[in-house]
């Protein structure tokens, strides 16, 4: 690696919102204990991960990118997506916290009438809640700004450009 280069880590840990919500959260609203539970398995997946990542030192932008969490960045009063997809969207620890307290309490069919919600994200929200905000903790972040695209879309624009010769 040149002096220039950028460490390159690359980590995929079995921790989406989906999964965790039908391997965990039982009940709607899921009872206490089964947050817990949720809490601990993610805690103890992120740790190796996290340390590797501390090992490469602290950034100067951490970027989340997901559905998850741009309803979670919206539900902590981050612009709607009518701002258009520039507009400068984050989701800070402590909002993330709040929000856990909040959605925590309430069925998924009342959560998927908050705006910003829909009903196929609303049953695994409160997942990617809880695997977020266990993440930022184990990192040590604060904070994170919203790319208005997922993986999905980087990938197939990538490709465009290939197909493209750019």
């Amino acid at each position: 690696m040149g002096v220039d280069e950028e460490p390159e880590l690359a980590i995929s840990l079995p921790l989406g919102a989906g999964r965790m919500a039908r391997e965990f959260l039982r009940g709607d609203p899921p009872d206490k204990k089964a947050l817990a539970e949720l809490c601990e398995h993610a805690e103890a997946t992120l740790a190796k991960a996290a340390k590797e990542i501390a090992a490469i030192g602290t950034s100067d932008r951490i970027v989340a990118t997901s559905k998850t969490f741009r309803s979670l960045a919206r539900l902590t009063g981050a612009a709607p997506s009518s701002a258009g997809p520039r507009a400068s969207r984050h989701l800070t620890r402590e909002g993330l916290s709040q929000l856990i307290g909040f959605i925590s309490r309430i069925s998924s069919a009342d959560l998927a009438e908050l705006d910003g919600v829909s009903s196929t994200r609303s049953e695994q929200l409160l997942a990617g809640a809880v695997v977020a905000e266990v993440t930022m903790n184990a990192l040590g972040i604060g904070a994170v700004q919203i790319c208005p695209w997922a993986l999905r879309e980087g990938v197939i624009l990538r490709r465009l450009d290939w197909l493209e010769g750019v």
